[in-house]
């Protein structure tokens, strides 16, 4: 996944706290790790493989991140293993969509009988976001099927309001790649664009640390609804109840180890399948930079979150 170029929606009210930043450094809620462990590839690595590193960065307030975000979380509560999350489903429909869209959209899936935010009945296997035609929309695509299944292809128009929220859908058939064609390579490497697939452990946590900033740091304040739907999607009960007891002694975010939300965030492959590197940058503009760094550890079967470690903040 690659993100070149970030262009800014909103200032969120990170802006508000950036100048009273305050990182808690707990080692976590299990044991203390070296700090090497944050780093997500071998040292000695090639530089071929380290190339190869599978790795998503999300920008705070950023339009094609939010999308992603929005999506990406979408997909992971409608495929959940279990069946459809549909707490957390209601609860990102809610954030995300401006109430008169989710009511004609409502009207939409009932004519169609299909899920108006996939235009599908079923999920897709992989989904990429990209900037669209202005910096109010970006374009969609997800592709249905794979292995024995046919692959089919839907590109989606995503038309937002200058404070974020989703005001439109709808399907074109013409593919950001045909788009582009005419376009110079220069031009073309400079579109952002993130891309993510389903059951994919790095995808997962990307989605989940996505939705969850843009949670803590929506414009009309933190959207507890949401932020409790995603933990509760996400993580263990064990591990949410260790959280909780981490959060009352440092009186901090523990999924975030810190009172703020980040500006820029980084999830990648870690030391094996299980954990998954996690950098969060706070702070920039005219405040202090901060980064930390945590290692996020999953459950084999399901991916869901039963640690997370701080290995080293600066």
């Amino acid at each position: 996944m690659s993100r070149n170029t970030h262009a800014r929606r909103r200032p969120g009210r990170r802006a508000a706290v950036a100048a009273g930043l305050v990182l808690a450094v707990g080692l976590g809620v299990s044991t203390q790790v070296a700090a090497q462990a944050a780093v997500p590839a071998p040292v000695k690595a090639s530089t071929k493989a380290a190339a190869a590193l599978r790795t998503v960065s999300g920008f705070n307030g950023d339009v094609v991140t939010q999308v992603a975000d929005f999506y990406g979380a979408y997909v992971d509560a409608k495929d959940d293993a279990a069946g459809p999350d549909a707490v957390l489903a209601k609860a990102l429909r809610a954030h995300y969509l401006t109430p008169a869209f989710a009511k004609r959209l409502e009207a939409w899936e009932k004519k169609n009988k299909a899920d108006g935010l996939l235009r599908a009945q079923n999920v897709p296997v992989q989904w990429t976001v990209r900037e669209g035609g202005n910096g109010l929309e970006v374009v969609v695509t997800l592709t249905f099927g794979g292995g024995e299944s046919p692959t089919t292809t839907t590109n989606l128009v995503v038309k937002q309001e200058p404070t974020g929220r989703i005001t439109d859908i709808r399907t074109t058939s013409i593919a950001p790649a045909k788009a582009s064609v005419k376009a110079s390579a220069k031009a073309s490497a400079a579109v952002r664009s993130v891309s993510g697939r389903t059951g994919d452990s790095v995808t997962q946590v990307a989605d989940f640390y996505g939705a969850y900033v843009d949670a803590k740091d929506a414009p009309a304040g933190p959207d507890a609804v949401l932020a409790k739907a995603l933990r509760a999607h996400y993580l263990t009960p064990a591990f949410a109840k260790q959280l909780k007891a981490w959060e009352k002694k440092n009186q901090a975010d523990g999924l975030l180890r810190a009172q703020n939300v980040p500006v820029q965030w980084t999830v990648s492959e870690g030391a094996n399948s299980r954990e998954i590197a996690v950098t969060h940058t706070f702070g920039g503009g005219e405040s202090p930079t901060v980064t930390t760094n945590l290692v996020v550890e999953l459950e084999p079967v399901f991916g869901d979150v039963t640690d997370i470690r701080t290995t080293s903040a600066r």
